[in-house]
């Protein structure tokens, strides 16, 4: 026959451009998901900040936490801003320490953690950031306020901040807050740093020695801890694990001793709910500590009850 063919039908051209345009719409479609897979493969952490998380104890009624906030954004723009608390006790580093303990294991590994509790602001104590194990960062002055985090999460490097290139270069004395912590914890996030950038590895950093309760012949003694406003339940520094030990179970009557007052006789419970409305109870907390609570009442106000009071716990008839 040659070149010579039947020329197509009609019908047969009308199936077949549709099926060409079709063909086409689908290569192309995949060339944009490939490109667009690429895309994605190629974002690193820089292009997507780390999340940052604060922990001051400036409270929230100026600006000073909001302007740690615009330092913090200005080098970290796609980082998301975390807020633990603003409400450490002032002062209180071992507060802070406390309050800091259990949150590094609980944020996105590779955090940046920002902590201001910072009552040797512009003195010679020193600035720093600790890395633990799972690549989150913490940024701190060096008085012990990381102790805690450190001891439950274990540090693979400190180093001290000497990179000034770093910091806010007009620094306050009394606000390092904003001039040296906020920027070097951007930076960390943004990826305007890297942890090596900030200064030489240190083992000389400060750390608190932890203040735990005790077993003594069959009594708990330690101290009072932290009141947990704004319900006012009462929280100690024994171990919840030491009710075991020592054989208590719910139910269990005891008499606890706060400080020079006369002693209470308070029920050991689960929960709140266990106990009739206003009426006491010893419990595990949900920090893992034993602490003291009325239920749908306020312990500490009633009974006077403040941080640093001895506590002595013991089975009543003992």
């Amino acid at each position: 026959m040659g070149d010579r063919q039947d020329p197509p039908r009609a019908g047969a051209t009308a199936v077949t451009r549709p099926l060409c345009c079709l063909a086409l719409c689908l290569s192309l479609a995949a060339c944009a998901s490939e490109d667009a897979a690429s895309s994605a493969r190629e974002v690193g952490p820089r292009e997507v900040g780390a999340p940052v998380v604060l922990m001051t104890d400036f409270g929230l009624r100026d600006d000073a936490v909001g302007l740690m906030r615009g330092v913090i954004a200005a080098r970290a723009p796609s980082s998301q801003i975390h807020d633990l608390t603003h409400q450490v006790p002032r002062f209180d580093v071992r507060a802070g320490s406390r309050l800091l303990g259990e949150s590094p294991g609980l944020y996105p590994p590779g955090s940046v953690f920002v902590i201001v509790v910072d009552p040797g602001v512009g003195t010679e104590r020193r600035a720093i950031v600790a890395r633990l194990n799972n690549g989150t960062m913490l940024v701190a002055p060096d008085n012990g306020v990381l102790s805690e985090a450190l001891r439950r999460h274990g540090p693979a490097e400190v180093r001290e901040v000497v990179n000034r290139s770093l910091l806010i270069p007009a620094r306050s004395a009394t606000f390092h807050g904003r001039d040296v912590f906020a920027p070097v914890g951007g930076a960390l996030a943004g990826g305007g740093a890297d942890f090596g950038d900030v200064g030489p590895v240190i083992s000389d950093y400060v750390r608190l020695e932890p203040s735990v309760g005790r077993i003594e012949q069959d009594a708990l003694v330690g101290e009072i801890e932290a009141v947990d406003l704004p319900f006012g339940n009462v929280w100690t520094n024994l171990p919840a694990q030491l009710l075991g030990q020592v054989g208590w179970a719910p139910g269990t009557i005891l008499r606890v001793r706060i400080g020079d007052r006369s002693p209470l006789v308070i029920p050991l419970a689960n929960t709140f709910g266990e106990v009739e409305r206003g009426a006491p109870l010893v419990y595990p907390n949900s920090r893992g500590r034993v602490a003291f609570a009325l239920n749908l009442g306020d312990f500490a106000r009633k009974h006077e009850v403040e941080a640093g009071q001895s506590v002595r716990i013991e089975r009543l008839g003992n």
